[in-house]
């Protein structure tokens, strides 16, 4: 099929990419789609490179380039991740409706670039209450007392890429809402955090003052009627398939398998003879492992609690790293190198983790993956 008169869509899938980040967590249908019509992996890698193809032009002709969505859709534990937790039972009529205005007003709206933000929203999971009260009040910050009877009355909306200033306007501006009752910094790593991920479904990205969101093919952005435009937000969107696998947003969390479908789409997005790679043995040259012995990387590894390992030792520590990870920014580059990066959680001390970022490289002579970077 040519994509213009000059080159064909086999000759744009050779050529160099950049996908921020491949994520299912909203998107079983990718899985399904595999499975029923049993891609090989050249067939879902073609189809996911066309897709993000497709998507990176949709995104174009709203004029929003692709490459500036990247803060929104990476982590970067520099940077806030706030939930903010209402009690549905306080709130008028359609709740999330109803507090719309609470959260909206307070998204950030500076002067200058194009400041970008992922949004999630949903009601809590059912679960035993007195878990969930266990794990908020390690990590809330309570406007008010609350007790939870049933986890699925407290409704939470989730914002990322805030800076320190920027949370503290969005939960005090939310705090003015009768059903508002605390927030969670879910940056690092928390029980509360892992249970919003796996409760809150992609509600969109807030791109300047555009809300962004994903939707069926000839619906019209904000079907929920939120009121976004009387806000100061004008609502935009592109087809669901295309939104999903490739701006849907992530909530990290240390959970055993639950990055297994995520990290074979990713892998098998970035080449498909990496799809099978789910837990790859990473290596190293002996000259990478001085340097990160003696380098720029050194404070990192030490950090982490890995500087006293020996070269053997250090590449299978980061081997069990990388498979309990979660990958991005995966990459073809200038010089034809398959790069990606996997976000680790390792524990420090005192039960508290830091977040490191492991930089590597995919050969596909071999199928061995090489440990490039560690920060």
């Amino acid at each position: 099929m040519a994509a213009d008169s000059a080159t064909t869509w086999d000759e744009l899938l050779a050529g160099p990419f950049n996908i921020h980040s491949v994520t299912t967590h909203d998107n079983l249908l990718l899985a399904a789609m595999r499975n029923r019509f049993n891609l090989t992996d050249e067939a879902y890698h073609r189809r996911m490179r066309a897709d993000h193809l497709h998507l990176s032009r949709a995104l174009d002709e709203l004029g929003i380039a692709y490459s500036s969505l990247a803060k929104a859709l990476v982590p970067d534990h520099r940077r806030r991740e706030i939930a903010l937790l209402f009690d549905s039972k306080r709130s008028n009529g359609l709740y999330a409706v109803d507090v719309t205005e609470a959260w909206v007003a307070g998204l950030p709206r500076p002067k200058k670039s194009v400041p970008v933000n992922s949004i999630l929203r949903g009601d809590l999971l059912r679960a035993p209450a007195e878990k969930v009260q266990a794990a908020m009040d390690k990590t809330v910050v309570y406007h008010r007392p609350y007790r939870v009877t049933y986890s699925e009355l407290v409704y939470c909306v989730y914002v990322t890429n805030l800076s320190k200033a920027q949370a503290d306007t969005l939960t005090s501006t939310a705090a003015e809402h009768p059903a508002y009752f605390g927030y969670a910094d879910c940056t690092g790593r928390s029980t509360l955090k892992a249970f919003l991920g796996l409760s809150l479904m992609n509600s969109g990205l807030r791109v300047g003052d555009r809300i962004l969101e994903g939707v069926y093919v000839d619906e019209e952005p904000n079907s929920a009627g939120l009121p976004f435009e009387a806000l100061g937000f004008t609502p935009t969107a592109v087809i669901d398939m295309l939104f999903l696998p490739f701006l849907g947003y992530r909530i990290n969390s240390h959970l055993t398998g639950q990055n297994r479908e995520d990290n074979r789409s990713a892998l098998a997005t970035l080449s498909p003879d990496a799809a099978r790679l789910e837990s790859p043995d990473i290596w190293m040259t002996p000259g990478r492992y001085g340097y990160l012995q003696d380098g720029k990387h050194r404070d990192s590894v030490e950090q982490a609690g890995l500087l006293h390992l020996d070269q053997p030792a250090l590449e299978a520590a980061v081997s069990k790293l990388v498979a309990q990870g979660y990958l991005y920014n995966l990459r073809l580059d200038k010089y034809g190198n398959l790069l990606y990066t996997a976000l680790v959680d390792v524990e420090v001390e005192d039960g508290r983790y830091q977040t490191f970022t492991i930089g590597l490289r995919f050969n596909r002579e071999d199928k061995r993956v090489e440990l490039t970077t560690f920060f």
